[in-house]
């Protein structure tokens, strides 16, 4: 049988210095991974934290994203009650605006039915006054005649131009084509030849023109002077009156107890 080796002091120091080694190398394997799983776990943490910030960013900004869209959402809201009240109000408007309108007119239409009424009745005076004087001492034409010549006599002016000679039924002499002509107003650049009818006819207003060509005729003195026609009665008859627009002819009316051109298309020759 083999014999076995002692061990000796210097073996067991030896053994106790690789043990030692050993030891000391494990320690050293342990500290490394502490400082690994140290670090391990710092990274980790810092993940979390980055991760826990940036799903706090992004919640952030969702929320803000969500409270844009909610303030765009009122602003809409509030731009579309603003249009709706902008509507609503020209509606509004538009309404008392047609209101107005109509309550004019009705206004406008009983005005003119009040003064065609007041204007009927006028006129059924006045001719009932002009029947009863005309039974007594003259026919209506010479009321009539006598009205407007007294009229035009005491205040001799037409259309705004006073008037130095007012002729009543004058007659020119010499006479180159025999005429007459009820009333002749003249000054140093204006004539107005007028006649006289109770009740105006169609036919009298045609007749004006006549009026024109005689007096011409019989004053060329006269040839560049202003003539205006003008057809003066108590009674103008619609048709006269849409006839004496469309020739241009004035006609003069009594309007109480003054006289008025009620013509609108005037013109002079």
């Amino acid at each position: 049988m083999k014999k076995q080796k002692e061990i000796t002091w210097d073996d067991i120091k030896a053994m106790n210095a690789e043990t030692t080694k050993i030891l000391k190398e494990i320690s050293k394997m342990i500290r490394e991974e502490k400082k690994e799983r140290r670090e391990e776990n710092r990274r980790r943490i810092e993940e979390k934290k980055e991760e826990k910030q940036r799903k706090e960013e992004e919640r952030q900004k969702l929320q803000e994203e969500r409270q844009r869209r909610e303030e765009e959402k009122e602003e809409e809201r509030q731009r579309l009650q603003e249009e709706r009240q902008r509507r609503e109000e020209e509606k509004e408007e538009e309404r008392q605006r047609l209101q107005e309108e109509r309550q004019r007119r009705e206004e406008e239409k009983q005005k003119r039915e009040e003064e065609k009424k007041r204007k009927d009745e006028l006129d059924k005076k006045f001719e009932k006054m002009c029947e009863q004087i005309g039974g007594i001492s003259r026919s209506n034409g010479e009321f009539c005649e006598e009205y407007f010549i007294n009229s035009f006599k005491e205040n001799p002016v037409f259309l705004g131009e006073r008037f130095d000679r007012v002729l009543e039924n004058h007659r020119p002499d010499p006479a180159e084509i025999d005429d007459k002509y009820d009333l002749v107003l003249r000054n140093g650049a204006t004539i107005v030849l007028i006649e006289m009818k109770y009740k105006a006819g169609t036919d009298d207003v045609g007749k004006m023109f006549s009026k024109l060509q005689t007096y011409r005729a019989n004053y060329p003195i006269f040839k560049d002077y202003k003539i205006y026609l003008a057809l003066a009665s108590f009674r103008f008859p619609k048709v006269v009156r849409t006839r004496a627009e469309k020739d241009g002819i004035v006609l003069i009316q009594q309007r109480g107890e003054k006289i008025e051109v009620i013509s609108e298309n005037i013109r002079s020759w």
